[in-house]
């Protein structure tokens, strides 16, 4: 990848911001730049001391007067809801049973699930996210199709096959055994992958037996450097 200039006005946030004064907090440049390069953030500042120190001949986008923000993370989404946002249901486990659970059980399909992976991660893009924390559905195949998506994009993502083995139609069911190997096999496959992370993902304690939770507590034991996801307070 070539280097490329992008000139706007920068805002980043170096810590907390411990009240609405506190503007130490912020980076702020009116005319700044960054500099890009091989994919990596190689240099920001003011634009004339960033251009100067940049390549000879190096593109320039210009975005002025719009802001450049670092990419914006999103700890909990569910991509195979991708296509049932904002569908109405009095309680969550109408919900549930109306839209998502129905919506979920397309995903066995791989074909299926490759094309909402793509097209959910472009939506991210397109709104700014660059990391995220995602649920997939109980298919093996959801979450290859996931981070397959997020690797060829180049992404920092962070997912899990959900574990549920009750409470849920049939279909969109696992066991303790087979949500176990099954997760083992797709940490052996993507976690550390290129900028991809894996979180084993009990979805929460209705649709998953003591069996399972054992299960899950026994792969984090297994996998120290793997996240832990759940739906704790639902």
């Amino acid at each position: 990848m070539t280097a490329r200039l992008i000139r706007g006005r920068l805002l980043s946030f170096d810590r907390r911001p411990e009240g609405p004064g506190d503007t130490a907090a912020a980076f702020y440049e009116s005319d700044g730049a960054v500099l890009l390069s091989r994919g990596l953030i190689a240099d920001r500042g003011p634009f004339d001391a960033v251009a100067r120190r940049a390549p000879p001949g190096v593109e320039v986008i210009d975005h002025r007067p719009h802001l450049v923000l670092p990419g914006f993370i999103d700890t909990h989404l569910h991509m195979p809801q991708a296509q049932v946002v904002a569908s109405y249901a009095a309680e969550l486990l109408d919900w549930l049973n109306d839209h998502t659970f129905p919506a979920e059980m397309r995903f066995e399909d791989p074909a299926h699930a490759a094309r909402i992976a793509g097209l959910f991660l472009d939506m991210l893009l397109a709104h700014g996210t660059t990391t995220a924390v995602v649920y997939c559905s109980v298919h093996r195949a959801s979450t290859d199709a996931f981070f397959d998506a997020a690797a060829r994009r180049g992404l920092r993502m962070i997912g899990g096959k959900v574990m549920m083995d009750r409470n849920a139609p049939e279909g969109l069911t696992d066991t303790a055994q087979s949500a176990h190997d099954d997760s083992a096999a797709l940490i052996a496959r993507w976690h550390g992958h290129g900028r991809l992370g894996y979180a084993i993902t009990p979805r929460f304690a209705i649709t998953s037996t003591p069996a399972q939770l054992d299960a899950a507590g026994a792969l984090v034991a297994a996998h120290p450097g793997c996240h832990l996801q759940t739906h704790l307070s639902e």
